[in-house]
């Protein structure tokens, strides 16, 4: 099983690649093709769209294909085939094309990958989850560094070439991985010690619950879409920084993310999931909270630090929590979180931006403090549905 798990981080590395690769070289692919930042925000989100449309598709082509690797290598090459399409610099119209496909194959390798390490390392969700999420954070730190120093020897396309080779390797990688869900060890569980699933007395009830999950992450990734896009733009704006020194608000916000989803998998043998997700969400609030009353630079790049610690696990346990709540519905449960991930970083960005034209940066910060506030109580709800579930099971013991 060593083999099968290096080979799924080594898969979530290449999806953080080649999500950030068009945002790295942005200004050189528009410069090249002649074209505005308004066409590259709108490919952006054609890219979202592609994102979402893969997670049905790998779900059609595990039934036809029957065995998931074959999914797998499958989506490894389309994006192999994308990324070195891409590198050719073809007609503006192929590439956002390209681009649509390329996140279309990312989408289904984080969807199978994490359904798959979910139901192979049943007693250890939380930890495989955050090790996974700490190599895509890797991945998208290392993509613009990678890019910097190729735009600086003006060979800006090879980062298309650097991510297409990586993913025929993957693809060749993934037809001869082997693993098996059968006999799965789930005696010595190595994650937080939590209530048993809870009991649903109807199935209104059940998708009600299995909605507030969703929520949960169309949330989160509406708040760290609106951060990655928005971050260097607020503190130019709410600040006063200079674009170099706003810039290096995301490379930090993503450092800090990177090493708080490597300390998760230790932090989660500690808390339950619940209590795990509620401090967290409780840091970013109070986080983006002080940011948009305090305006001092230095103060800012303290916040973009926390924000990055506090939200690195939240993805992850959110979706262990999720899989925990209904077992045996994992492959559901992981296709509706990644769909609804996606559709928030796309829908809520676009909400920020125009709060941030028309309203002020300000009012934007307020406007994402909102999206927190509103996790937190969704999550607070879900948890008084298990306190309840549990206090039900007493009395029947009783």
């Amino acid at each position: 099983m060593r083999v099968f798990a290096i080979a799924s981080y080594s898969l979530y590395f290449l999806a953080g690649l080649v999500i950030t690769t068009i945002g790295s070289v942005m200004p050189q692919l528009l410069a090249h093709y002649d074209q505005s930042y308004t066409v590259g925000g709108q490919m952006v989100f054609i890219s979202a769209v592609g994102f979402i449309a893969g997670v049905p598709i790998s779900a059609l082509l595990m039934k036809w294909l029957k065995k998931e690797k074959y999914v797998i290598a499958l989506a490894a090459l389309v994006i192999a085939i994308a990324q070195l399409s891409i590198w050719t610099l073809p007609s503006f119209g192929w590439v956002v094309v390209l681009n649509f496909l390329n996140s279309m194959g990312a989408a289904a390798i984080e969807c199978i990958v994490a359904t798959l390490m979910m139901e192979v390392f049943v007693g250890r969700r939380a930890v495989v989850m955050s090790y996974l999420e700490v190599w895509f954070g890797v991945g998208a730190l290392c993509m613009p560094l990678i890019a910097s120093v190729l735009i600086a020897n003006d060979i800006w396309r090879f980062a298309f070439f650097i991510t297409g080779c990586l993913g025929i390797v993957m693809t060749v990688i993934w037809r001869f991985i082997s693993f098996s869900k059968e006999g799965v060890d789930v005696s010595e569980s190595l994650d937080a010690s939590i209530e048993a699933p809870p009991t649903f007395s109807s199935r209104r009830l059940k998708h009600l619950v299995l909605f507030a999950f969703v929520f949960l992450i169309f949330m989160y990734c509406g708040i760290e879409g609106s951060l990655n896009n928005f971050l260097s733009s607020m503190f130019i704006t709410h600040l006063g920084e200079t674009p170099y020194r706003a810039s290096l608000s995301i490379g930090m916000y993503w450092v800090a993310m990177v090493v708080g989803r490597a300390a998760t998998g230790w932090i989660i043998r500690k808390v339950n999931y619940a209590q795990y997700l509620l401090w967290s969400m409780l840091g970013t609030l109070a986080a983006l909270v002080v940011f948009a009353l305090w305006k001092e630079a230095i103060v800012g790049y303290v916040l973009v630090m926390l924000m990055g610690l506090t939200m690195s696990g939240v993805y992850s346990i959110t979706m262990v929590y999720a899989n925990h709540t209904f077992p045996g519905m994992a492959r559901l449960v992981t296709s509706l979180v990644t769909a609804f991930a996606g559709f928030g970083a796309a829908v809520f960005p676009a909400l920020v931006g125009y709060a941030m034209d028309h309203f002020g940066t300000t009012s934007a910060l307020w406007f994402v403090s909102g999206f927190a506030a509103l996790y937190l109580v969704v999550l607070l709800s879900i948890g008084g549905f298990y306190r309840k579930q549990s206090s039900v099971m007493v009395a029947v013991k009783g």
